[in-house]
């Protein structure tokens, strides 16, 4: 069930804290790509959520139990982790890149790695202001977002380990910086994702196509024919096809797992019957 705090803010006014909030982490991915091998799929790249922290954080950057580097939304703050505890924070407000990377840079050093400048990255984005995080709108829109992201934490991770026997390979929840969204793929056959059957669900915080927040279910290929999308659910035909559930739709007592977990059961027949 929802938590009340998801509907503090209008999930249709987030586009100024998701704007804010996608830049900020793109210093934790930005961390790993200067110091990870590069995974085939990107995944060195991607984040995941912590409930307790409410943040996203990036993989260790070094062995098991090493240095991580996150985006607190609770206070807008970028966090170094040191075994898995936050042991320094930087308010994110009225900060410049100057600023962010000499930060980020002076920690990465202390551990023996490599700057974020020797990040490689294969994707840009508009830069922000970051005096932004300053505005106490822009704030309750971050923690908004934040109570999004762990909402969707709990819902998605029901429906892994309720489908996950459906999948080649063990599903994983991660964030990906490029498009902000919280997702976890099932893929259904081994091989090449081009032509291999996946479910791909995950939370979108919003973007050219609904400017809040938004759950998705993607089956691929697409099927021919479109089954019946569960209630309160409909199927989103332009670009990527794909079952959504706005959030504008979710009321208090919707049961996100159980739906998201009809959603899988009705994409998963659709590849079937495919």
């Amino acid at each position: 069930m929802p938590d009340t705090s998801l509907f503090d803010v209008d999930p249709k006014a987030l586009t100024p804290a998701r704007a804010l909030c996608h830049a900020a982490i793109q210093w934790p991915s930005r961390a790993a790509r200067a110091n990870l091998p590069a995974a085939d799929d990107d995944g060195h790249s991607n984040l995941g959520w912590h409930q307790d922290l409410t943040a996203l954080v990036g993989h260790p950057l070094a062995e098991a139990r090493g240095p991580q580097l996150g985006f607190r939304f609770s206070d807008h703050h970028l966090i170094w982790l040191e075994s898995g505890a936050v042991a320094d924070a930087l308010d994110c407000a009225n900060q410049t890149d100057a600023a962010l990377t000499a930060w980020c840079n002076a920690h990465l050093a202390e551990s023996g790695l490599r700057g974020v400048e020797h990040a490689e990255m294969p994707y840009s984005l508009e830069r922000v202001d970051y005096a932004g995080f300053a505005d106490t709108r822009i704030q309750a829109q971050t923690g908004a977002l934040g109570a999004w992201y762990g909402a969707a934490q709990g819902a998605l991770n029901a429906v892994v380990l309720a489908y996950r026997d459906h999948a080649v390979t063990a599903p994983s929840l991660r964030c990906w910086p490029h498009h902000f969204d919280l997702g976890v793929l099932f893929a259904l056959d081994e091989g090449a994702p081009e032509h291999a059957r996946s479910v791909g669900m995950g939370l979108s915080p919003g973007d050219e196509s609904y400017t809040e927040p938004y759950y998705y279910c993607t089956p691929w290929p697409t099927p021919k024919l479109l089954p019946d999308a569960p209630d309160r659910m409909h199927w989103h035909r332009e670009g990527v096809v794909s079952i959504v559930m706005p959030a504008t739709r979710i009321t208090a007592d919707t049961d996100m797992a159980e739906l998201l977990g009809t959603a899988a059961q009705v994409a998963f027949k659709a590849l079937e019957d495919t």
